[in-house]
């Protein structure tokens, strides 16, 4: 087993062999969750700092460009909040449907928004729309019933993810990032 605090990723059939995170393939990969309540967007709360924590990974400024070249582009500057005498860029990719923003400083991008209805999104663990919710639901080990809307948490509270379903199918994911 792999895992990280309250959301540990399964491989299904583990065999008594130690495996890696890298023997385990996408159709194999479920997380497990906690539950935390019903919220205030009558979504079903959950904590799962693996997914939260590790979902974006495979998403740049230069992969967006490459892999969603449908997604129109802008830059704006913004000014650094620490420090006043330099200038970030706020990157926007999107289309009518979708949207991808990075921050991007001068060491490092950090994706801040995401907002996707495009099943040519995926991540980690074959998550993406179009998806059943029971195949959701089996990713995600969850037992208790759900609405329309999951809402997966870190432990921290600085990242959220929240999956709309319509009709038994995933049909948006939006993520929120917390930035200092």
């Amino acid at each position: 087993m792999l895992g990280l605090s309250s959301c540990n990723t399964l491989r299904v059939n583990e065999s008594e062999k130690p495996i890696s995170e890298e023997s385990i393939s996408e159709d194999t990969l479920h997380y497990n969750t906690k539950f935390i309540d019903i919220n205030s967007n009558n979504a079903a709360s959950y904590e799962c700092d693996n997914f939260v924590s590790n979902a974006l990974d495979n998403y740049s400024i230069a992969s967006i460009r490459q892999d969603y070249q449908f997604l129109k582009s802008s830059q704006k500057p913004k000014i650094n909040i620490h420090n006043p005498a330099i200038i970030d860029t706020i990157y926007t990719f999107s289309d009518n449907k979708n949207i991808i923003q990075f921050y991007r400083t001068q060491s490092k991008d950090f994706i801040f928004n995401l907002d996707v209805t495009n099943s040519r999104f995926k991540f980690p663990g074959d998550i993406t729309t179009g998806m059943s919710k029971d195949a959701f639901i089996r990713k995600f080990k969850i037992t208790e019933l759900i609405n329309e809307k999951v809402q997966l948490n870190n432990s921290n509270g600085n990242a959220t993810y929240l999956f709309y379903f319509k009709r038994n199918k995933l049909k948006r994911i939006n993520a929120n990032l917390y930035l200092d």
